[in-house]
């Protein structure tokens, strides 16, 4: 996976406005209702993948959580900052699977990240959540299904034996990057080992907004790590 590339697309869509105005996802309070449930928890340390410019980040934060967050792209940490200007957020700027901790953190979100790469890649973002989490601590997660119905140009570049793709785009704002699109069993069985599932995964459904067409479709769930 080219990170440096990464780094740049996404640099560019924060400079476009990607997600300034976009609510948080409704799977945000799922997260902050599964953590209430959970004192040790959430009343622990987490860590937000791809944090971004603070959509989905900054509600839980704002809910008094203790959550650090990462992020590849310097532009929507640099956005973020702005958001709450003054406060001293826990903010990193660097690759998830480069990332290490002294500790192992009580829960971990990763919301539309764990999708970027190969077949390969996804296996080691799996593999790395599991190392970075406490046993009994918590996983967030949400990645593209394979239901998905590709809008921009691309090219499969690889069929799992479970089902998924991996695709390249050759159109759009990730033009040169390899994307995976999840079944169901390959959930199943990235999650088996380490983790218990808690609820789901389910698919959430939106469909796009004109001029495009077509949905999106993306698993989401909540799993404990063994």
């Amino acid at each position: 996976m080219d990170s440096e590339l990464i780094a740049r697309r996404w640099d560019a869509e924060y400079r476009l406005g990607r997600y300034t105005e976009d609510p948080p996802l409704l799977f945000v309070a799922e997260i902050f209702d599964t953590l209430r449930r959970d004192p040790v928890a959430r009343n622990g340390i987490g860590l937000y993948v791809g944090c971004g410019n603070g959509r989905n980040y900054l509600p839980l934060v704002d809910c008094g959580l203790r959550l650090y967050g990462l992020d590849l792209s310097l532009e929507s940490l640099r956005q973020l900052g702005q958001r709450r200007p003054g406060a001293s957020l826990p903010l990193i700027c660097g690759e998830f699977g480069a990332f290490h901790s002294t500790c192992q953190f009580d829960y971990l979100v990763a919301l539309q990240v764990f999708q970027h790469g190969t077949e390969a890649d996804v296996a080691r973002y799996f593999n790395h959540a599991s190392e970075l989490l406490r046993p009994g601590g918590l996983f967030f997660l949400r990645v593209n299904s394979v239901s998905t119905q590709i809008y921009h140009e691309h090219t499969v570049i690889e069929r799992s034996a479970l089902g998924g793709i991996t695709v390249r785009y050759d159109a759009g704002p990730k033009t040169g990057l390899p994307v995976h699109f999840f079944s169901r069993p390959e959930v199943w069985e990235l999650t088996l080992e380490r983790f218990q599932s808690v609820t789901g995964p389910r698919e959430d459904i939106i469909p796009r907004s004109t001029p495009k067409t077509g949905f999106w479709v993306q698993w989401e769930g909540v799993w404990q790590r063994r």
